[in-house]
This record gives C-alpha cells, structure tokens and sequence, in this order.
C-alpha cells in the first residue's frame, strides 16, 4: 500500500477467504489486497479508513463477508491474539494496542514467533505477494487424502457462532463500511466465497439467514451489491485446497468470475 496507494482502484478486505481466494492482478485496475488470516469486520474497517483516505483513484471495495468471518470473536479473545502484534507493528498501530502491551514485540507469543525466524533461516519465500495474495495454497501442497469432509466439519466448528452479540457488533461494523463507501461514491460488493460442497451444506440455518438479511439491508440502506458464491461449487476438486479455502487455480478462476462481473455490472 505504501508503494501503490496512488494508484490503487481496488481494495480486497476480508479474512483468509480473500487473502486466498482473491487475486488483485487479475482485477481490471490496479487492486491491492488487504485481507489476513482470521480478520475480523472491525479490522476491515479500520484499514478501510486508514488506508482510502491515500487512494485518491479508488472506485472498487471487495469486502468477504461470510459464514467464515460475520461470526468471528475479535482476535484479541481467541488464541491467535498474537496476530495483532503485526498491526500494531507493521502498521503503525492499527488496533490501537499499546507498545507496553503483549501486542509490542513478536517474541510475546514464541511460537509464532520460532516459525517466523525458522523461515528466514531456510530462505523460505513470502507467504503473500507483492500485491497481498496468498502464495501458499498450492495444489502440491494441498492434503489429497483429507480436504474435503474432514476439513469442512473442522471449519465450521471453528465458524459456528460463539457470541451472537459479538455477531452483532460484526454486522455493524460491515454497515459502517458500507456507509462509508455510500458517503464517497465508492462502489461496495460483499462477497461469500466459493466453499466445498461438504462445507456449504453444512452451515448453520441461522447463520446463513443472518447473512442473507445482511446482504438485503446493505442493499437497500447503502446500495451494496452482494455476490454469494458459497451455495455454487467449483468445477473441480484441483480448484479446492481445504474445506473452505481455494487452491491457486481455484482462486483464479474465481477472480476471473469477479472480473467479468465488474466490467459487465450484473451480479
């Protein structure tokens, strides 16, 4: 973002179903991805505002907004709170956590922070390109065996809701989002990403009703668009690389299909 912010058009937000599953340079326009692993509404507002306000050319927000991340605990309350240190950090203290805090050096949480170094000791490449799009989920590195049913169940256990206020705070904070693309004539499309078909079956009634009255009420206060892919599934396996991510070419081929879908403005 630093090096690209006066050109961006597009900006991808979400969990580690866009950091994934969403491909900025096969988007029209310069896009840039912004989402992480187990980011939460709050966070993608945050970046939002931070970020935009420096992306003077900006038409175009992606945000994933599924049964994967609407239910999500923030960070902070979860035993991955460590990956806010790398807000804190690295993004000039976004998640307002104070430097005295266990969120103001890496080494608080040593695992992470053992497999950090351990990659730089082997010459391991980035994990993200340079436009934020994860590089890891390879077909060769894909779990042949187990990506499906296994997968899919452990997934949605961990997306099963745990706090239906903390749900509700979510959906405010995708609101505000979407208020704040209306207030500046930025378009805004929530997208439920392609899902294994163990997966799509297998998420809670409720929670996919809530999503759908999201979608609506987005629509009709702020003129969101919204695209939900999580009831269609992909042509093949090779296009899955777990229960609820997508494979290098399942990613693709996805955001080829929200390419075609910016250009031609039918959703």
């Amino acid at each position: 973002m630093e090096q690209r912010h006066a050109s961006v058009e597009t900006l991808i937000l979400g969990n580690s179903h866009a950091y994934s599953g969403i491909r900025p340079s096969l988007l029209p326009g310069v896009a840039v991805n912004l989402a992480n692993v187990s980011q939460v509404p709050g966070t993608d507002l945050e970046l939002l505002e931070r970020y935009a306000p420096r992306c003077p050319h900006l038409k175009h927000v992606y945000l994933v907004c599924d049964n994967s991340n609407l239910f999500d605990l923030p960070m902070e309350s979860t035993d991955e709170w460590w990956r806010c240190t790398y807000y804190n950090l690295y993004m000039d203290g976004l998640g307002g956590h104070s430097r005295m805090s266990r969120y103001g050096a890496e080494i608080f949480h040593f695992e992470s922070f053992k497999g950090k170094l351990t990659k730089y000791w082997s010459m391991h490449r980035p994990d993200c390109d340079s436009l934020g799009w994860n590089t890891d989920n390879s077909l060769q590195a894909k779990n042949q065996e187990e990506w499906n049913t296994r997968l899919a169940i452990d997934a949605l256990q961990r997306h099963t809701c745990k706090d239906w206020q903390q749900a509700r705070r979510n959906v405010r904070h995708v609101f505000a989002i979407a208020r704040y693309c209306l207030d500046r004539h930025i378009r805004l499309t929530l997208i439920a990403t392609p899902v294994s078909p163990a997966y799509g079956a297998g998420i809670p009634a409720r929670q996919r009703a809530v999503l759908q009255r999201l979608y609506r009420a987005a629509h009709d206060r702020f003129g969101a668009e919204s695209l939900d892919f999580s009831r269609f599934p992909m042509p093949t396996d090779d296009d899955y690389f777990d229960g609820d991510h997508l494979t290098h070419e399942g990613a693709a081929r996805f955001t080829k299909l929200l390419a075609e879908e910016a250009m031609t403005g039918v959703h």
